[in-house]
């Protein structure tokens, strides 16, 4: 996109001339005349309780106009204002418009058509989910197999690729030197590290919150030995899940495609927002992240807790078969299913491993014991309301089915 000659200080202080400008820029037409411009913050993520003015919705009033005209102004990565200026006008049908962006250091500030949201994700239809991994496949069919694709875009990394850049003992003992006084670092090893690649860092933290469930004795009913035990393995041996991945086509991944990121419109229009964590590497990273949260969902009034989705419009094969099917539809003969399919277990392990184990480390390090660990679990779901660990009535259900996946994986690597 090219960039309008207008200073981001005067857009995010409201001035309407530079907002006429900006506008004037795109349209196309001098006499745009923006006369007040109001600004509400937006909840940033699912998980906020709280306000916050990364995101904020911009109204603008024009002269001659009887109803404003909305956008949205989000700070946010620099990979994320570099994707809109270099890659989103190739992806119309899941990108919003970019209006203008800014980068600075490590912040970039971008400005995007305001998407609204009319069908909630918990009311997602099974047309819905087709079409959101239709429009899935058709983004990563666009860049599929472009190795050179990050040669145009310097900006990008790959996800996995342990070409890119390297660790060592002593490289993670300085970066993450508190895991080493801990202890999780003795679960990493030699091979582990040279073998991952940029995901080093978050192996260590994978293996901190092992650590801890481990303290604690797993989570009756939804984390045993024989989960912990796997999980162990892969840790430190990642290559029976990172070398089926590395053989599949590069492509462009989001990073996050969880429901919560897609805005679904009453024109039929599907937008896929929030691209702060894209990066390249095989697409079936963003299929098992999508497929893999699909039934955990946010309560609709913006608080920490979560529910599982019942009486689900699609189950973990059909969301499968579908992407599949429009990629083959996409690529035709280029598209190898089998290779495809023979992954998904890498992927699913992989998914849980980075995801899941961190979040353990934070959610219960500071428990006090594995004696009040297992006295929490005992409560009933009526118990746990109003309690700190309300969030878990959500989320122990959710999280028995995945890894139940996630052991059954492990058994097919």
């Amino acid at each position: 996109m090219n960039e309008p000659r207008v200073d981001v200080i005067q857009l995010q202080k409201r001035d309407p001339a530079a907002w006429s400008a900006l506008l004037s820029s795109h349209i196309g037409l001098e006499d745009v005349v923006v006369t007040a411009v109001t600004a509400q913050p937006l909840r940033y993520n699912a998980s906020a309780s709280t306000y916050s003015r990364r995101v904020t919705r911009y109204l603008l009033s024009l002269d001659n106009h009887t109803d404003p005209i909305t956008f949205i102004g989000k700070r946010t990565t620099p990979f994320e204002a570099y994707f809109y200026r270099d890659l989103a006008d190739q992806l119309p049908f899941v990108a919003p418009r970019c209006w203008f962006l800014h980068v600075a250091e490590d912040v970039g500030w971008v400005i995007l058509d305001d998407v609204p949201n009319h069908v909630h994700r918990d009311d997602w239809t099974a047309v819905d989910i087709d079409d959101a991994l239709r429009n899935l496949a058709q983004m990563h069919a666009k860049f599929w197999g472009k190795i050179d694709l990050q040669t145009k875009s310097p900006w990008l990394t790959h996800f996995i690729d342990k070409q890119e850049i390297t660790y060592t003992f002593e490289d993670l003992r300085h970066e993450q030197s508190q895991y080493f006084e801990e202890g999780p670092a003795a679960l990493l090893s030699e091979h582990a590290i040279q073998n991952s690649g940029r995901l080093a860092p978050r192996l260590l933290a994978a293996a901190n919150g092992l650590i801890v469930m481990r303290d604690l004795g797993g989570w009756p009913g939804v984390l045993g030995e024989s989960h912990l035990a796997a999980a162990a393995d892969l840790i430190d041996d990642p290559v029976p899940i990172l070398e089926p991945l590395l053989n599949l086509p590069i492509t462009l991944l989001h990073g996050n495609p969880h429901t919560y990121h897609w805005h679904l419109t009453l024109f039929d229009e599907q937008r896929l927002l929030d691209w702060r964590d894209v990066t390249t590497g095989p697409g079936i990273c963003d299929l098992v992240n999508f497929q893999e949260q699909f039934d955990l969902l946010y309560a609709r009034n913006g608080t920490v807790y979560v529910h599982v989705r019942h009486d689900s419009p699609a189950t973990v094969e059909t969301i499968i078969d579908s992407y599949i099917l429009s990629m083959k539809a996409e690529l035709g003969s280029n598209f190898d299913a089998r290779a495809f399919r023979l992954a998904l277990p890498a992927a699913r392990c992989l998914h849980v491993i980075l995801n899941w184990f961190p979040m353990f480390a934070s959610w219960f390090d500071q428990m006090p014991s594995k004696f009040t660990w297992q006295r929490v679990n005992r409560m009933s779901d009526a118990e746990l309301i109003g309690t700190s660990m309300q969030p878990l009535i959500g989320y122990r259900p959710y999280l028995r089915t995945v890894f139940q996946r996630f052991l059954q994986a492990y058994r097919m690597l």
